[in-house]
């Protein structure tokens, strides 16, 4: 192993301070044996004819000055008055606060800043010749009842029964542990402002639990981790004192060896260029999901880089959109990382598009409070920025905006300024840092961002939020709601959507063809173009057969 892989600095609870001993605000008692030297051991030892503590200033009762708390000093030990009493309080208070944050972070999880090694002396479990190896992430997408299945054969099965499936996965993980040089593991990072992390699952939705893997601070530190890098390694199963999995050596980051990932150039000091390289999403098989994909090519094409916006009333069909661009992207570009955030949505939907996007979901529905939404939304944008720091091509589709807006305006403090509809003035700023991070970036990847933007729903702080971001994005789609009623899909306004600068993406036979389609059907009514588009359309399988019908 190499020496930089191995975890030197573990995950060792902290050695107790002097904070952790009570402090003493009661006199010894009769029974204690007084250490020499001692006031108590003095007037043990006093002369007949004087009383205990005459030597301590006079006081009777064998107390110490400093065990009365007040009343006439020796000559060692001034009076103590109020402030001093409150001083020491204090000062008692700070301690055990330091106490509580210490078992609740490094204590429970291992500061990583102790560098002697350390091993588990139990003996390892003896599991079956024909057990198969499993790694932690195996575990994780492991159904349920075959994850109970597995906790029967290494005999626990009676004891995690009634145990959530995170919990499963950790009494499993901890008996595997013990058996052989540890478990294989994976998980993006998320590192919490103490310093120290963990690894989190995207099948989770980056939702903490009890099979995380905990980072020390020095692994942070040696390896210079960011959140969103993809850290792949061995654990070890948590030490006395410890509730979580450790890492014991990173062997990969990001795909790649660790030594590798150091020199990286961040994500903020690249330079964004307008998209010149668009995604088709055309796949020519004539069928209705298809149709789609193709009037988006014509009306709205989509590049690498792009920022865009599907501006839509409610039920107009924009989670349907979604899911077209989505099966279009991983079919025609499968290099494409995608990712699909749903935020504030209904768990129904995001069942239905984990089941029909191959690609990564993560979601956080309308039951989490915006606090969690704010840190999975975080969590995704990290984690592609970083991909884009390793010049891969990442695609996020956000629904929607506006409800991560909301949530980012519950979450920040208050700054004593409101704008119209309760938007507080420092609101967006965060949820505008994520929507503008989309860009092509001239030393090589590019993000791409396409997000949902909800108009007309009778909420001002919904018309403020999509003023602002307008005009943020470079490309933006129209979703009209009288179209959506009369069961005309896709609802798309041709008129109001467009792409800014379609001239670095289309060649330009092409771009005159489709500048020719919207002089025609600029005079029509909205209904009546895409309904015109529709039907010209249902009887080609591609847009260059569609254009050459309409010359005839």
């Amino acid at each position: 192993m190499h020496e930089n892989d191995t975890d030197t600095g573990g995950s060792a609870a902290p050695a107790r301070t002097e904070h952790d001993a009570p402090a003493a605000s009661s006199p010894p008692s009769s029974s204690t044996p007084a250490a020499p030297g001692t006031a108590a051991s003095a007037n043990a030892a006093a002369p007949d004819g004087e009383k205990p503590g005459d030597k301590a200033g006079g006081q009777s009762g064998g107390q110490t000055p400093q065990a009365q708390g007040g009343g006439q000093g020796g000559q060692n030990n001034p009076p103590r008055n109020n402030r001093d009493r409150h001083r020491d309080r204090r000062e008692r208070r700070r301690g055990r606060d330091r106490d509580n944050q210490r078992q609740q972070g490094e204590m429970a999880d291992g500061d990583g800043d102790d560098d002697t090694p350390q091993h588990d002396n139990r003996p390892p479990i003896q599991l079956p010749a024909d057990f198969p190896v499993y790694s932690l992430t195996d575990l994780k997408r492991m159904p349920a009842n075959k994850l109970l299945d597995i906790a029967d054969q290494l005999g626990i099965g009676e004891s995690v029964a009634r145990m959530r499936k995170q919990d499963v996965t950790f009494a499993v993980m901890k008996i595997l542990t013990r058996h052989g040089d540890g478990v294989a593991a994976d998980g993006v990072l998320e590192i919490l402002p103490d310093g120290f992390g963990f690894l989190r699952s995207h099948d989770a939705s980056y939702l903490a639990g009890p099979d995380d893997t905990y980072i020390s601070p020095s692994q942070i530190r040696r390896f210079n981790l960011r959140t969103g890098d993809f850290i792949t390694g061995r654990i070890r199963s948590p030490k006395e004192g410890e509730r979580y999995f450790a890492l014991h050596n990173v062997a990969t980051i990001n795909g790649e060896p660790p030594e590798a990932s150091k020199n990286k150039v961040l994500f903020e000091n690249l330079t964004p260029l307008f998209p010149r390289q668009r995604f088709t999403l055309e796949r020519g098989n004539g069928s209705s999901e298809d149709i789609t994909g193709r009037i988006l090519d014509l009306v709205a094409p989509i590049g690498r880089g792009q920022r865009g916006l599907i501006v839509s009333q409610p039920k107009a069909g924009k989670t349907m959109l979604l899911q077209n661009v989505a099966s279009a992207i991983t079919y025609n570009h499968p290099d494409v990382h995608l990712i699909v955030l749903l935020i504030d949505e209904r768990p129904e939907e995001v069942t239905e598009m984990q089941r029909t996007v191959r690609g990564e979901v993560v979601s956080s529905t309308f039951d989490e409070p915006a606090a969690r939404h704010v840190q999975v939304a975080e969590m995704v944008i990290e984690r592609a920025k970083r991909l884009v720091e390793h010049k891969k091509d990442v695609v996020i589709l956000l629904d929607s905006i506006t409800r991560l807006a909301r949530a980012y305006n519950t979450v920040v403090p208050s700054s004593g300024k409101v704008l119209t509809g309760g938007v507080d003035a420092n609101a967006l700023q965060r949820p505008k840092r994520f929507f503008g991070a989309a860009r092509k970036a001239e030393e090589g990847g590019s993000l791409t961002i396409i997000a949902t933007a909800l108009i007309d729903t009778g909420s001002k702080m919904d018309e403020v939020i999509y003023e602002e971001f307008k005009g943020t994005g470079n490309m933006e789609v129209h979703l009209d709601r009288r179209i959506a009623e009369k069961r005309v899909y896709p609802a798309i306004n041709i008129n109001r959507s467009g792409t800014r600068r379609e001239e670095l993406l289309i060649e330009p036979d092409f771009l005159q063809k489709i500048w020719i389609l919207r002089k025609l059907l600029h005079p029509m009514d909205e209904l009546a173009a895409i309904e015109f588009l529709l039907d010209k359309m249902k009887n080609t399988k591609t847009n260059d057969e569609f254009f050459t019908s309409m010359k005839r």
